[in-house]
């Protein structure tokens, strides 16, 4: 048989309840606020990895069409992407279903 203290109310028992609830809205909004983070953290990484995916994809047919490195295939795209005032990803996309790519050769 153990011994765990004195008979009577925990110490918890002695605090205000009102005060024990808003802590624990505290911390469950607290949680809220942590997995929200976590999805949007979540989001952003799953859009940046399909667009590396896309990429290197488009580096891929850039490399086999052109004949040229996997620098140079990167460089092609960047080039394209400042011409045309857009992300890598989208001139990536657009490569990748051929649609509205000009060379640059």
């Amino acid at each position: 048989m153990s011994y765990d203290g004195p008979p009577g109310p925990s110490p918890r028992d002695d605090r205000d309840p009102v005060a024990t609830l808003m802590d624990a809205m505290r911390a469950a909004l607290a949680l809220i606020d942590d997995v929200e983070a976590l999805r949007l953290e979540n989001r952003q990484l799953r859009e940046a990895l399909e667009g590396r995916a896309l990429i290197e994809r488009a580096k891929g047919m850039l490399m086999a069409r052109r004949g040229c490195d996997e620098a140079t295939a990167f460089e092609i795209l960047v080039s394209l992407s400042r011409k045309q005032r857009r992300k890598v990803r989208a001139v990536a996309a657009d490569f990748t279903n051929d649609l509205g790519f000009q060379p640059l050769m």
